[in-house]
């Protein structure tokens, strides 16, 4: 038995790759919940998501698509459902032009937005608390430079909307007000300008209101670009009038604009010589101002910076490197980037400034960080959001009105691309982990994780440094094969086919090397499925049946004693690996051609190595020579038998059997060999239901491995299904090794706990996958998908 510690951080290990991890824990961006497949936004329209509690406990968030469309999710926290509607199709493809949203007093959603450099549009939902119908969309042509919208109700001024935004006539910040919910506006004015306006100048600002009274703006000289000493200055409303931050007076509605030199800075670029840009603003729990905003003293070199005012005084920390901007394009070593100041991001959360959500890389990936202050800004600690995620996560934003223990509270963009604010296409995700797949046996769960798995795999198959042809593609594509053959989606079959094609069916470059084959066997399997068609039957065929037909005429003179120097003794079958590799490609010809000559080679080849690298107590197969048990053994002092290698064996005899006649002279070995190292196998698996990467080591080796434990899963369930194997002995056993593999998959879908290519055991993380593993899991899913029916 194992200690009781190491059962419990399995399972907790399992439980996070579920999605069912605690809150505040870090984990792959992949893990977390996704509100949206499609959306973006920039971060100077603002609020994009709030909570709301009337009769529902809600939060509205809205987001521009990759096609321009103006979209609002609702998800309600009692029932979960999620409702999304599309307000308006087609505005712009642009991320500048996502909604700002504002909860009216009886508790419809009004929704405002605008083109880049174009008009303002905005619409009401005709019922409290419900999306799914708005009424008309209605605009107004406030000059062609009108862009982003902040709206502020403040209940005090008779529930008077305000909506700032970039002034369409002078680019600087401006604001029209309604007094009727929106029905009519004023005429636009501007609040802040410089004493000799000058009309390329653009302040970028940032709203925030108490929502009774007052509203507080931060706000820059210009956009960074344009500005090599960009200040932040500081600004509060209420009243009619305009205070700094210490309540002395700068000017009142009447003697608008302000004159912005008359305004206090908040960070002076001139005194620092180094360029700034707002981020976020909001107010502590005393109504203090608090803002987070970077500076960029080189465009490659950005830092996130706080800052706070503590009743006297602005106190200006620097939280951290965010090193260089985010969008990922290829581009010309003479071009300039277009928007090199576009840090990950960085927000307050609204609920409690002392928290700050960030996004830096880490790796070589940005990731979303918390950080924590609980001395006014002086001192910062902070945990990761996200960790080792396989792309970007990009502008966070926490949720307007959350109470502490919402669920989520933050959300950020999840980036499949980004080159530029109009060509992005990137996923809204969430804080809250995602749920995993249900391990049931049960044909429509097993398809569920099955499609996600083979989903996630072909997606990310641009990432796999393997040549198509290499023996670690040829395993998934066999699994995808039997995948493809009971998914009902053609997708599958033309992704495989189309890589077949691409090679002219050819197996890889080494005549003898088993390795070299394995592909085949998809190629053969996807020849049985188009032999009534006159179209490539033969061409799929000819290339494998010339390379068989070589080896066989011309067979190696190689040793088993296997050593990588020497590539003659890679020509035979000496290693266990080969046994998946090899022989199910000869068995599957001699069911094609009628030939028996592929049978005999095969058997002949197959004795050869089962004599030299079986061990006839233990009922396991030696990797090669090399792990003898007089030349090595495990720490435990236990003989070497490695996982993976035991699992290509019982993969590659599961396909042997499938394809041998029942009357076949040779299938009385296979079928006892099989059967022998089932009993073996299954006394090896854990209570989990995991395997691991050492068979009978597993002090040494404790971490769940998942290419062996799927081997093993399709082979038990293969013996299961066609009465190799008793059912109430071994079907306990299949159940245990698929909910353990089920709970090893990442709610992307990607397969975890594979450990990568090698000889012997070794150590196996969470995040680690191969495209093996992930054939191996197709085929044992395959297997479970007939014992289900």
């Amino acid at each position: 038995m194992y200690p009781i510690r190491l059962f419990l951080s399995l399972a907790f290990l399992m439980l996070l790759l579920a999605g069912t991890s605690t809150p505040g824990m870090a984990q792959r961006a992949e893990s977390y919940e996704t509100l949206a497949e499609d959306g973006a936004w920039c971060w100077f329209s603002d609020p994009r998501s709030v909570y709301h509690e009337g009769e529902h406990q809600r939060t509205y968030t809205g987001f521009v698509t990759s096609t321009g469309d103006i979209t609002i999710v609702s998800k309600d926290h009692r029932s979960g459902v999620l409702v999304t509607k599309v307000l308006y199709e087609n505005v712009q493809v642009d991320d500048h032009v996502n909604p700002s949203l504002l909860v009216l007093p009886d508790g419809r959603l009004m929704v405002f937005f605008t083109r880049h450099n174009g008009t303002l549009y905005y619409a009401k939902t005709e019922n409290p608390e419900d999306i799914t119908s708005f009424a008309t969309v209605d605009s107004l042509d406030l000059g062609s430079e009108l862009c982003y919208t902040n709206p502020v109700l403040l209940s005090e001024e008779d529930n008077r909307i305000y909506l700032f935004s970039r002034g369409g006539y002078d680019w600087k910040p401006s604001f029209v007000t309604s007094d009727d919910l929106g029905a009519t506006w004023s005429k636009p004015q501007t609040f802040v300008s410089k004493k000799v306006n000058n009309p390329m100048n653009r302040p970028y600002t940032k709203v925030v209101s108490d929502g009774k009274s007052s509203i507080h703006f931060a706000f820059t000289d210009g956009h960074p670009r344009l500005e090599n000493h960009n200040s932040i200055y500081y600004l509060r409303y209420e009243g009619g009038r305009f205070f700094d931050a210490g309540g002395k007076v700068i000017g009142d509605t009447k003697q608008l604009p302000l004159v912005q030199s008359d305004i206090p800075k908040v960070y002076d670029g001139v005194a620092s010589n180094q360029r700034a840009w707002i981020w976020d603003l909001a107010l502590t729990q005393d109504g203090r101002p608090a803002m987070v905003y970077t500076t960029l003293p080189e465009e490659t070199l950005h830092f996130y910076n706080y800052a706070v005012w503590d009743g006297e005084s602005w106190q200006n920390t620097r939280l951290c490197e965010a090193g260089s901007a985010f969008p990922r394009f290829p581009h010309p070593k003479e071009m300039r980037d277009p928007e090199p100041h576009y840090s990950g991001g960085i927000c307050l959360d609204h609920t409690d400034p002392n928290r700050v959500y960030l996004s830096r890389p880490v790796a070589d990936r940005f990731e979303i960080e918390e950080w924590t202050t609980g001395d006014g800004g002086q001192t910062f600690s902070s945990q990761a959001v996200t960790v080792r995620s396989l792309q970007d996560n990009v502008r966070p934003v926490a949720v307007r009105n959350a109470p502490e223990q919402l669920s989520p509270r933050l959300m950020w963009m999840h980036l499949d691309h980004y080159a530029h604010y109009t060509d992005y296409r990137t996923r809204i995700k969430t804080n809250r982990p995602a749920e995993g797949f249900d391990a049931a046996i049960s044909p429509s769960a097993i398809k569920e994780v099955m499609g996600a798995v083979a989903d996630w795999q072909i997606g990310h198959q641009h990432l796999v440094k393997h040549h198509p042809l290499d023996w670690t593609n040829g395993a998934l594509y066999s699994g995808m094969m039997a995948w493809s053959l009971v998914a009902q989606d053609e997708q599958y079959k033309n992704w495989l086919q189309q890589i077949g094609q691409r090679h002219a069916w050819q197996p890889f470059f080494r005549m003898y090397h088993a390795d070299d084959v394995v592909v085949s066997q998809m190629y053969l399997d996807m020849y049985q499925h188009h032999q009534t068609e006159a179209r490539y039957p033969y061409r799929m065929l000819a290339p494998t049946k010339a390379r068989l037909d070589y080896v066989i005429n011309h067979p190696s003179e190689g040793s088993l004693l296997l050593d990588y120097s020497d590539p003659q003794t890679l020509e035979r079958w000496s290693w266990c690996d080969a046994l998946f590799m090899a022989p199910p490609v000869y068995v599957k010809m001699a069911n094609i051609t009628g030939d028996e000559k592929y049978l005999e080679f095969m058997d002949q080849e197959y004795k050869a190595t089962y004599d030299f690298l079986y061990d006839k107590e233990e009922h396991l197969f030696y990797r090669d020579y090399r792990f003898f048990p007089e030349r090595k053994r495990e720490a435990n002092g236990e003989k070497i038998f490695w996982g993976r290698g035991n699992g290509w064996v019982m993969g590659g005899l599961v396909s042997i059997l499938k394809d041998l006649p029942k009357d076949s002279p040779y299938r009385p070995f296979y079928e006892t060999l099989f059967r022998e190292m089932a009993a073996k196998v299954a006394s090896c698996q854990e209570a989990s239901g995991f395997w691991h990467a050492s068979m009978l080591d597993h002090e040494a080796f404790p971490k769940p491995e998942t290419s062996s434990s799927a081997f093993f899963c399709y082979a038990l369930a293969y013996g299961v299904r066609s009465g190799l194997l008793d059912r109430g002995q071994y079907e306990p056993a299949v159940q245990k090794a698929w909910q353990a593999l089920v709970s090893a998959v990442y709610p992307d879908g990607k397969l975890g706990w594979v450990q990568p290519i090698g000889e012997d055991p070794r150590d196996v993380t969470a995040e680690m996958t191969e495209v093996y593993g992930v054939g191996a899991f197709l085929l044992a899913g395959t297997e479970l998908l007939q014992l289900a029916k």
